[in-house]
């Protein structure tokens, strides 16, 4: 009886897990300027860097034009080299060729000082997207050779999934391309994950992504905001 009670319940887990599989993993495609920059001193140069990420959240190499409002003050050329020439400031942006659309832009000053910006700690809120048990707040902060995901003491999951796996994404809705963490092995309160990558920061993904890995199905996510 013993046996059968647990065979019941794999297959009652299982059942929950695969119900509550729905494709659709498309994406609005985007670029983002991927080192901007506060201000450049007169006189010097600065080359931007973009990724451009395809409509399912995967980086692809794509064909751009780089723009100022005003080239006089910061002139920019075809690969995104940024020169200052005089005192003022210039919105820079940088245009997918394909549809012709500005797809990110920054505002620069030219000044007496080069200030680049970066990025400090993110953060979000976990939350089911299943019948399971789901939730709790979340940062992200920088490391040395990656980052570090700190889950708070509000978090709790359900532990009746077979194979509950977290992973970092740029898409919602699947883990193709996404950079698996580990499996889930704490249930409730305040753990934490370091995740080492090569060029990995907290800009790199969007998603806090929890799937059941042997069915392949969506169990909840949280979203990395500024």
């Amino acid at each position: 009886m013993k046996k059968i009670s647990k065979v019941i319940f794999f297959v009652l887990a299982v059942t929950g897990c695969i119900g509550t599989d729905v494709i659709d993993d498309l994406v609005p495609e985007k670029i983002e300027i991927t080192n901007p920059v506060m201000s450049l001193k007169v006189g010097e140069s600065y080359e931007l860097m973009y990724r451009y990420l395809n409509n399912v959240g995967m980086p692809e190499d794509t064909d751009v034009r780089w723009e100022s409002s005003d080239a006089t003050i910061l002139e920019v050329d075809e690969n995104g080299g940024l020169m200052a020439l005089e005192m003022g400031q210039s919105e820079i942006s940088v245009i997918l060729i394909a549809n012709d659309q500005v797809m990110d832009k920054i505002t620069v000053e030219a000044a007496d000082e080069t200030i680049v910006l970066t990025s400090g700690d993110k953060s979000g809120t976990i939350a089911t997207t299943s019948s399971y048990e789901l939730s709790g707040d979340f940062v992200v902060n920088n490391t040395e050779g990656g980052v570090e995901i700190l889950i708070a003491d509000n978090y709790v999951a359900s532990d009746a999934l077979p194979g509950l796996y977290v992973y970092l994404s740029n898409n919602p809705s699947t883990v193709g391309g996404a950079l698996e963490i580990g499996e889930v092995t704490i249930f409730s309160g305040a753990h934490s994950y370091t995740v080492a990558e090569e060029n990995l920061t907290v800009d790199t993904y969007a998603y806090l992504l929890y799937f059941c890995k042997p069915f392949n199905v969506k169990v909840g996510h949280g979203e990395i905001l500024d």
